[in-house]
């Protein structure tokens, strides 16, 4: 009884605690729902600020981080589906739903709570990498023949090892930067180097400089100030990158790399240097082995560059026989050609054949490093310019440093003082001149476009000439640098200089007379006590003084003597310790400016006595704190004012009037004369501020945080290659830009109003209380350019219905018709109850449209809606004919860009089907087949968290046009989605569609739902496609797949993709194949293929390999299939008909393959030479992959007597094979008649295979053969692995590696041979045998490894004491 008593009672204390908790879910029933819903709000709540940061890192261009985006798609997927099943289970009532729901929503707090520990995060985002250096470079290279060879000759040394340095020298404007670039974007194809960075070292180097641009292409930020600190981070930095080619352009004298931060050839293996100068010895000093000369082009290759400058012109039969005298006279020197043709282009005889005449008759100057002939042709293209106003603008830009970013406002600002410009009579038109006179020197080649907006470049030999020309004593400029720096012999010889420009550390010499000086710029230099007393005392007519960058400026009183001083330039400069009260005196001055001077704190008031001045600018003047009260109200001619990025704390009229800063009031009381504005306000604009002129050119940053958004901006604008966005200086547009704000309170503001009608470019973050864009703007914002809505919370619509604050305005139908016809871009994010963006009224507007950004706007249901009394016919007309870039992102309500119809077959049903009159029920889809047609000019879209339960591209309606079929998307190039969910890409694929044929990039990231991405239809249309990109798809089991709907139409042969360059597949766990199974596929034109992480993947494709023949050619074999003819399925053809390959073997057990080699053993060589011969496969990575058996299939053919063999892999070059648990060998072989020829595999470098446990050999003696080109082997971790080379022939044989260079073996615990006892292995250029825990290892002895290099045995490294007792 005591033992019932004790087993009853301990099953009591096991029944108590359960049977507690689960009435405890009764009792706290109301507690754990207030618990859950306070919680969840908390989330919900952390999520939202989580999201903002990412929306901010996005708009500056970083990369979240992928536990950031992991964390936002829990939150917003997984536990929004838990909750709204929660809230439907909660409407039942009964007892046991409450104990369900209490115990399920204790379940879920819990799930939350771990949610809001887990989104604690201080960083969401990490920078983007800066862009790779080829990226930035312009097309245009001619590959001429003399080119094409020293190109190869330049990319076959950088490939070699030893070799550490390649000088390109020539003569100036013979091509060798082009060339450059040139060899730059081909080795970004070949994979040799990491990183490749490239600097501009020039005739007068600048050790900072060269760092800096080193830095920006590796991402690195300087910290320290002095260049022996910024050397030492520069060269730490380099040093971790593996591969990296560092090109120096321009070189001159040899630079000194430890100075820069450049590690020696000693230092890194693998940093290899590639330079071009003028200067052979150069070269040669610098031990640059080889030396690349590039000799100028041939007569045919001149007369090919000069047709097309010249363009028709020169079939012209009257000009045939000029243009051949006229490119002799070039002497074969690219640059030269380029600038006379352009200025022939569409000229008339009389003008070519004076163009022949002054290049015969040109007096060259000796200039170092300059072809008398490119002098002549630079020279003659100067004096053909139509208007002198465009020669002294040319002029003007080599007054500036070599390669140098030449702002064009200096020249605006250098010739307006010099009087170069005619009828002009603001600066404004001075500034517009200037830019049409700069695009007009860039076409003619003589200018070059900038680095940075509105900045210009001049060739250095260009720059050169035009020092020449400019040094005349009619022009009287003089221009020296640091670093040829001639002293100043004879001072009274510098009498008849106009123009002075001084770049770098130069002193001006006391006793110094220039008397006709007009214009003295100096640049990166240092101000030395006194200098300014000189130039007072000698340069009296001085006109314009520009001190740019100078990193001391000495004080002087003497500056007030400058009486004709019209142009004061203080820019980047340090003049804290100038004396600012003579400023005053300077009483003829018109343009003053201090741009990007950190020291200024205060305005000088003496400015306000300046009645003169026309222009005046503090631009990013970070620290200037104080402007006193008045200071504008005397400048009664100012027309330009810039402060953008400076003072902002603009006084509002209260206080004593000593005490009080300048006011806005102030500035707006010159608008009457005053034509550009550009500055920061961080309070509202008072209500009665007027603008007097309505012509006033603006750029204006309203609220707190503005300037900040403004910056965020610009950041973006630099992707946008249209600069649609970009909001530059001083070549702007109006712009508006509004943060923080009440849009009620601004439209009381008569001065906002007007700004608001007349900006080109609006930018709203966070503005509250309007509803509808129309609210602000009752005439539609005709001029509008360039829009974005940001943090906008009342914004239900751009227009819709009855506007608030304009009640007369009652429809869309009643809209101007100006209504943002002008709109280019524009950009919407988080605006939370925001429904739509356009509706079919508005859309037809939108003929400007280029490039429409949306994303966070949680209640967007579609893009254009039907509104009112609009008909669907309506739709039918919409086109948006200029959009090229679409960017959707987290727009969660999102049903598609136009909804037909509400009702899609893809959703549950909860009314009957209502079908649509012409093409039935539309397919949900983010772009619906009735909007499809809308898009011909889309390059871009750019997809980004969306969920969407639908299809991307639904092409079931098929347009005709004319009687023909209208391509659909055919301007696309590029398609990223990244983070979506979809059903399909494209579905409802109707019979001959066309479309999407242009088509370039496609990249899958972390997307669900979808299991295949191209349907066999859509793939054959792909034919220009590049690169593909396929990365943590979940769902993913294939890539190809042949639809039902489609099938019959599956039966063509087809070729896919014969462009494509870049495949990846990485981390799809659940694909199996890329084509329907029992086939292979040609990846034809591949190049670098990289799989990683699919871990179920059967197949990845395969490349008929072109069969050689031996012998005279047979006749076909009628009984073998014909791979040269169009399939059919009784042809034995894939059954599944997508251009498929069926593949065979003999034994019913098929080894999982990647690459097999799909060679039918009756095939005859004549089936197989029409096939598809192209073989370009360079880099085959395979990581990851757990059910990979066999990588190659190579099968030779049964009968003996075979006199054919077949190519495959020839240029092959890297292959990785890692973590392949079940593979059992690489390469297959099935005969001991050898197949393939000595090319196949004939270009393989480097073999790495680690972690295999299952391979128990790499090569068969047949193939290790072929393997000529082949410097490194490494073999790890193989648990397995018994020999490297497996014996398949007779004893005796000789097995020649002639290129190895290194063999790594490690952790290879069964490994007893690298080739057996029956073979002689020789390794001429062995250096390095690393072996590492090879306990088994039995043989490597001398006898059997011929091994000439390593004769004294340098580096044969046995590691852990294994292998020791072996003889070497």
């Amino acid at each position: 009884m005591e033992i019932i008593i004790a087993i009853a009672s301990k099953i009591g204390e096991c029944l108590v605690t359960p049977i507690g908790t689960e009435f405890g879910y009764l009792i706290h029933y109301h507690s754990n729902l207030e618990s859950l819903r306070g919680e969840i709000k908390k989330l919900f709540d952390k999520r939202d600020g989580v999201q903002r940061l990412v929306d901010a890192a996005k708009w500056n261009g970083e990369i979240i981080k992928p536990d950031v985006q992991s964390w936002l798609k829990n939150v917003n997927d997984d536990l929004v589906k838990k909750v709204l099943q929660f809230e439907e289970i909660s409407k039942k009532r009964r007892c046991v739903y409450r104990w369900s729901l209490s115990r399920r929503a204790y379940k879920i707090t819990q799930h939350v709570l771990q949610l809001q520990n887990e989104g604690r995060v201080e960083n969401v985002a990490h920078p983007a990498p800066p862009p790779e250096i080829w990226s930035t470079f312009k097309k245009g290279f001619q590959d001429f023949k003399s080119r094409m060879a020293n190109m190869n000759k330049v990319i076959e040394g950088l490939k070699r090892e030893e070799v550490r340095m390649i000088g390109i020298c020539g003569m100036g404007g013979v091509g060798k930067t082009t060339m450059v670039k040139e060899i730059i974007v081909r080795l970004a194809k070949l994979d040799l180097f990491d990183k490749i960075v490239m600097a501009t070292v020039s005739q007068s180097p600048s050790i900072r400089m060269i760092q800096s641009e080193i830095a920006d292409k590796i991402g690195l930020k300087f910290e320290e100030e002095s260049e022996p600190g910024r050397a030492l981070k520069l060269h730490g930095r380099l040093m971790e990158i593996k591969r990296i080619l560092i090109v120096l352009d321009d070189v001159w004298t040899e630079p000194d790399f430890e100075a820069i931060g450049l590690p020696s050839a000693d230092a890194h293996k693998g940093c290899k240097v590639l330079l071009t100068s003028r200067d052979w010895e150069v070269c040669n000093r610098m031990g640059s082995q080889p030396i690349i000369a590039v000799p100028t082009l041939t007569t045919e290759e001149s007369q090919e560059l000069f047709r097309e400058m010249v363009g028709e012109s020169f079939n012209d039969p009257d000009l045939r026989s000029i243009a051949k005298d006229v490119v002799k006279e070039c002497g074969g020197l690219p640059i030269a050609i380029v600038t006379v043709g352009k200025a022939l282009e569409k000229k008339n005889k009389r003008e070519w054949d004076d163009a022949l005449n002054q290049l015969r008759n040109s007096t060259p100057v000796n200039i170092p490093g300059v072809n008398d002939k490119v002098y002549s042709s630079i020279k003659w293209s100067y004096d053909r310019l139509e208007s002198d106003e465009a020669k002294s603008c040319l002029l003007l830009c080599c007054l500036f440093p070599e390669d140098y970013n030449i702002p064009i406002e200096y020249l605006v600002r250098y010739g307006w003082v010099r009087g170069y410009f005619s009828s002009i009579v603001t600066l404004e038109d001075a500034r517009n001149r200037v830019h049409s006179l700069v695009d007009q020197l860039k076409r003619r080649f003589l200018l070059l476009d900038g680095g940075r907006s509105e900045t210009t470049k001049m060739h250095d030999i260009v720059r050169d000439v035009a020092i020449s020309i400019a040094s005349r004593d009619s022009h009287g400029f003089l221009i020296r640098s640091h670093a040829e720096n001639k002293g100043w012999s004879n001072l009274s010889t510098y009498g008849p200089y106009t123009t002075i420009s001084l770049v770098g550390e130069l002193e001006i010499p006391v006793g110094l007379k220039c008397p006709k000086l007009e214009l003295l710029q100096m640049v990166k230099g240092r101000f030395s006590e006194g200098s300014m007393d000189i130039i007072c005392d000698a340069m009296k007519e001085l006109k314009v003084l520009a001190l740019v960058e100078m990193e001391v400026l000495g004080s002087s009183r003497s500056l007030g003597l400058l009486k004709n001083l019209r142009t004061l330039c203080l820019d980047g400069s340090d003049f804290d310790g100038m004396s600012t009260d003579v400023i005053g005196s300077l009483e003829n001055l018109e343009i003053l400016s201090f741009r990007g001077c950190d020291s200024m704190r205060e305005l000088p008031r003496e400015i306000g006595r300046l009645k003169q001045l026309r222009l005046l600018d503090t631009t990013n003047c970070k620290n200037l704190k104080v402007i006193p009260h008045g200071i504008f109200s005397g400048l009664c001619r100012l027309e330009e004012l810039y402060m953008m990025g400076s003072f902002d704390k603009w006084d509002l009229g209260t206080g004593r009037e000593d005490k009080r800063m300048a006011s806005i009031s102030e500035v707006m009381s010159l608008s009457d004369h005053l034509k550009v504005l550009s500055i920061n306000v961080i309070h509202l604009l008072p209500k009665d501020l007027v603008l007097k002129s309505p012509t006033i050119k603006f750029r204006i940053c309203l609220g707190t945080g503005a300037e900040g958004f403004r910056q965020i901006i610009d950041e973006r604008a630099k992707s946008d290659a249209r600069k649609l966005m970009m909001m530059t200086t001083y070549a702007f547009e109006n712009c508006l830009v509004i943060v923080e704000s009440d849009a009620r309170e601004l439209m009381e503001s008569q001065a906002v109003g007007l700004m608001l009608k007349k900006s080109k470019k609006l930018a709203l973050n966070n503005v509250k209380n309007f509803s509808a864009l129309t609210d602000l703007d009752e005439e539609g914002f005709q001029d509008l350019k360039v829009l974005y809505l940001n943090y906008c919370p009342n914004i239900e619509y751009l227009v819709n219905g009855t506007s608030a604050l304009f009640p007369r305005i009652q429809s869309a139908s009643q809209l101007p018709n100006s209504f943002l016809t002008n709109l280019r871009f524009l950009g919407l994010s988080n605006c939370g109850v925001l429904k739509y963006a356009f509706s079919l009224s508005v859309v037809r507007n939108l003929v400007q449209l280029e490039k429409l950004d949306i994303g966070g706007c949680d209640q967007m249901e579609e893009i254009v809606s039907k509104q009112g009394r609009e008909h669907d016919e309506e739709a039918d007309m919409i086109s948006f004919h200029k959009l090229t870039n679409l960017n959707l992102g987290s727009l969660q309500s999102l049903a598609g860009f136009f909804q037909a119809n509400k009702l899609y077959s893809n959703q549950e049903e909860t009314t009957p089907r209502i079908e649509h009159r012409s093409v039935g029920i539309f397919e949900k889809a983010i772009f619906p087949s009735k909007c499809i047609s809308w898009f011909p000019s889309l390059e871009e879209v750019v997809l980004d968290c969306m969920e969407f339960e639908g299809v991307l591209f639904d092409l079931k309606i098929h347009i005709v046009m004319d009687g023909q079929t209208a391509p659909t998307c055919p301007q696309l190039r590029k398609l990223e989605i990244y983070n979506c969910s979809f059903t399909h890409l494209w579905k409802n694929i109707p019979s001959g569609f066309q479309g999407f044929q242009n088509l370039r990039f496609l990249e899958l990231t972390l997307c669900s739902g979808i299991n295949y991405v191209f349907s066999h239809l859509i793939a054959s249309e792909l034919l220009n496609l590049e690169e593909v990109k396929i990365g943590g798809c979940r769902d993913m089991e294939t890539i190809v797949r042949i639809t039902e709907e489609n099938e019959e139409e599956a039966t063509k042969d087809m070729i896919l993709f014969p462009k494509l360059n870049t495949f990846e597949l990485q981390y799809l766990r659940r694909l199996t194949s890329l084509c329907p199974e029992g086939s292979t596929f040609q990846w034809s034109s591949t190049k670098n293929m990289h799989v990683e992480g699919c871990e179920k993947l059967k197949t990845l494709g395969a490349v008929i390999p072109k069969r050689k023949k031996l012998e005279n050619k047979s006749q076909k074999d009628s009984t073998s299939p014909d791979f040269s003819t169009s399939p059919t399925r009784s042809s034995n053809w894939c059954p599944d008909g997508c251009g498929c390959i069926p593949y065979s073997r003999p034994n019913a057990q098929r080894p999982i393959e990647i690459l097999p080699r799909p060679i039918n053993q009756e095939v005859t060589p004549t089936n197989l030479e029409d096939s598809n011969d192209d073989d370009n496969l360079k880099n085959l990575y395979v990581i990851n992959c757990n059910s990979m058996e066999v990588i190659f299939q190579l099968k030779g053919p049964k009968h003996e007597e075979s006199s054919h063999s077949v190519e495959a892999f020839k240029k092959l070059r890297f292959f990785l094979l890692r973590t392949l648990p079940s593979l059992t060998r690489v390469w297959e072989t099935g005969s001991s008649q050898p197949m393939f020829t000595g090319s196949s595999f004939g270009n393989l470098k480097s073999l790495s295979v680690d972690h295999c446990n299952q391979l128990k050999y790499l090569f068969s003696s047949s193939i290790v053969k072929l393997l000529v080109s082949v410097e490194d082997i490494k073999v790890k971790n193989c648990e397995q692995m018994e020999e490297i080379v497996a014996a398949e022939e007779e004893a005796g044989e000789i097995i020649t590696l002639p290129k190895v260079k290194s063999i790594e073996l490690a952790n290879l615990p069964k490994l007893k041979y690298f080739c057996g006892e029956a073979y002689t292995l020789k390794l001429p250029s062995l250096e390095l045998l690393e072996v590492v825990k090879v306990q088994s290892l039995r043989l490597f002895a001398p006898k059997h490894v011929d091994t000439p290099r390593c004769k004294y045995a340098p580096r044969w490294e046995w590691l852990n004491g294994w292998g020791t007792s072996m003889p070497l």
